[in-house]
């Protein structure tokens, strides 16, 4: 699929063409309606940005139920607990969407930003679950404002917090509304998570 920037004063107006008619990328911003391919407009050439596009207008393998992973991915550790949850479930037949799979760094165009946010949004719209890491001392705010989009859409929330540290002091554990979002589904093994996905 080709992209092209619709819009010569509007960096995050892409597009793509389908049988003459150039509709918007970013629908929960431009809405859906199309107009007339031209032949002026700029093709997006730009890999990065290009896997970005593509990543926001399919972020799910077809006929497999979608699992959002949800949590940090700032560090190492964060990136790698993500990527195992996720091939788990992978594994088992599901289809997830892994944030950090697309990455922005300080280079990144604001196309590309933009993308990272309007797929994260379209993401959680289409999960049927949430799986959400919430390891660390205090819950990420990024992850703790997916669990709120989560709960606000339908969505079936399953929270994973392997953090040693709950074991021994109470401060540590989740803050009670963000708990409460999830019915206190809270599971300590990615064994425990499958096994409540099924019963959710």
């Amino acid at each position: 699929m080709k992209f092209y920037l619709g819009n010569s004063t509007d960096p995050l107006f892409a597009v793509y063409e389908k049988d003459g008619i150039c509709y918007p990328v970013f629908a929960e911003k431009y809405g859906t309606d199309g107009f007339p391919f031209r032949a002026d407009l700029e093709e997006i050439t730009d890999e990065e940005t290009n896997e970005a596009l593509a990543k926001y207008m399919t972020p799910y393998e077809d006929g497999k139920v979608a699992v959002y992973m949800a949590g940090p991915l700032f560090n190492e550790g964060d990136r790698y607990t993500n990527q195992r949850n996720s091939d788990r479930l992978r594994a088992l037949g599901y289809t997830t969407f892994l944030p950090q799979e697309v990455v922005i760094t300080n280079k990144s165009s604001v196309l590309v930003k933009a993308a990272c946010f309007y797929m994260d949004l379209k993401a959680i719209r289409l999960a049927t679950y949430l799986v959400v890491n919430c390891n660390g001392i205090e819950i990420d705010s990024g992850t703790a404002a997916e669990i709120g989009l989560g709960y606000g859409l339908g969505k079936k929330l399953v929270l994973y917090k392997s953090d040693v540290r709950n074991y021994y002091n109470e401060t540590f554990r989740l803050n009670n509304f963000v708990g409460g979002l999830a019915d206190n589904r809270v599971y300590s093994t990615m064994d425990d998570v499958i096994v409540a996905m099924r019963e959710v």
